[in-house]
């Protein structure tokens, strides 16, 4: 809308500058000069904004690694902790409001969603329809997607890198970055595959590894049993233990120490979305810029207006 309204005021200026020779009159060139710096200014002001979110052009390409194991149904106890929702729930409660900030960028953006346990499926390969990305993220991730047991974070790993093989031949290049989003407690109990190996080709591949961790320190967390009036009544007993123990090293290990590579997460803390976004390029709009974008497209249309009322 801006450049199109921008390029009609132009045109429009133009005409009247050279047809009607505004500057033979010294008050017409006063106000013409001031309404060309004015133009000049918005013009510069629309070409660094447009959407609510904005950032370094090219496409955007986000896999998306979601444990589903048995752990991230977990919840520390209600009565002493809230409703704070599960592990999974938690780590939703990031993703789907970045699902919303990806959305609100005019940059492509491309999404993958595998799930894991202690093997890794593929549950949407790369689409760029947000809303089916949100309602699988929402509704079909959930512990106990997967039947078999266990958690490795080295099946997830690697079962991204063939969604990576698989983009356009023109996006598959280091120069294009993409970025993984890994959420997890972190506690494996399986570790079949290596993941050090993943991770150096998925670096390769040019894959920027944000490991989101999810999981309360020091605050004991189980798989939650209800009674027939839904209320909670205690902790389920799996494999012998009843609190599961959430390793937030193991994907600090996984993000690595280089910026430029990985970035590691909480995503219960209150900035966890903001840094998500900031890190993949997406810079948010404040309200204020917001307001100067309203008053800046009024001023385009009564730019407009004046200048064919003053051509005709």
């Amino acid at each position: 809308m801006f450049l199109i309204v921008a390029l009609l005021v132009v045109s429009a200026l133009a005409g009247y500058w050279f047809w009607l020779r505004p500057w033979a009159s010294v008050v017409h060139r006063h106000s013409t000069f001031a309404v060309l710096l004015v133009m000049v200014l918005l013009l510069v002001y629309t070409d660094r904004g447009g959407d609510g979110f904005s950032g370094p052009g090219g496409p955007v390409m986000v896999a998306v690694a979601a444990d589903v194991s048995l752990s991230m149904g977990t919840l520390p106890e209600p009565a002493a902790n809230g409703d704070i929702g599960t592990r999974l729930e938690r780590a939703q409660g990031v993703l789907l409001p970045l699902l919303a900030n990806l959305g609100a960028t005019a940059r492509p953006v491309m999404i993958s969603v595998t799930a894991f346990t202690s093997k890794s499926e593929t549950i949407l390969a790369w689409d760029d329809d947000l809303s089916l990305v949100r309602e699988i993220v929402e509704y079909v991730l959930t512990t106990g997607l997967i039947t078999e047991a266990g958690s490795d974070l080295g099946a997830a790993l690697n079962g991204v890198i063939p969604l990576i093989d698989s983009l356009p031949e023109a996006y598959r290049g280091p120069e294009y970055t993409k970025f993984l989003i890994l959420l997890s407690d972190g506690e494996q109990t399986v570790t079949r595959a290596n993941s050090a190996t993943a991770i150096a080709k998925l670096h390769e591949l040019g894959v920027r590894i944000i490991a989101l961790h999810v999981g309360l320190p020091d605050v004991p967390e189980g798989l939650p049993v209800y009674d027939e009036n839904n209320g909670f009544v205690g902790f389920e007993e799996v494999s012998g233990q009843i609190f599961s123990v959430p390793d937030p090293d193991v994907m600090r290990l996984v993000a690595g120490e280089d910026p430029a590579r990985g970035l590691f997460v909480r995503a219960e803390n209150s900035d966890a979305l903001a840094t998500i976004t900031d890190y993949i390029g997406l810079q948010t709009s404040s309200s204020a810029a917001a307001t100067l974008r309203v008053v800046a497209l009024v001023l385009l249309w009564g730019l407009l207006v004046w200048t064919l009322l003053r051509w005709f």
